[in-house]
């Protein structure tokens, strides 16, 4: 479970390759979304974890269960653009990889592949990445 940045709870439901918005928790009148999860090919993905890239994103933490390892992803691997605010990261547990999630049609597109088991994304600010490498 996360925020987007728009304030609406986003839960993944892997058993189901989708996610489940949920905009107004709490309200007389919630608003509930689902979206289907993809590959660019069409092939159905689970994922366990997704994060929004939030503003001045300098890295993004990913862990891998399989391999008992904890990655970072540095913005500058993703050439110029990096982590483009408001974007949103997916780990598959399933296809080993970590990709951009299109919110509007469901697929995601790798950006690094060879995991084990990705999962656990966690973005770290420009202060916090720079304090991580001390």
């Amino acid at each position: 479970m996360t925020v987007d940045p728009h304030g609406t709870i986003v839960f993944v439901s892997q058993a189901d390759s989708e996610l489940v918005f949920v905009r107004h928790p709490g309200s007389s009148d919630p608003i509930v979304g689902r979206l289907a999860l993809s590959t660019p090919s069409g092939a159905t993905i689970t994922i366990d974890d997704t994060a929004f890239a939030p503003a001045q994103s300098n890295a993004l933490i990913v862990t891998d269960i399989n391999n008992d390892t904890i990655y970072r992803i540095e913005r500058h691997v993703l050439g110029a653009s990096g982590f483009e605010q408001g974007q949103a990261y997916s780990a598959s547990d399933t296809l080993a990889f970590v990709g951009t999630l299109n919110i509007d049609n469901g697929v995601v597109t790798p950006i690094v592949s060879g995991f084990g088991s990705p999962r656990g994304l966690l973005f770290l600010s420009d202060e916090e990445a720079s304090n991580s490498e001390d």
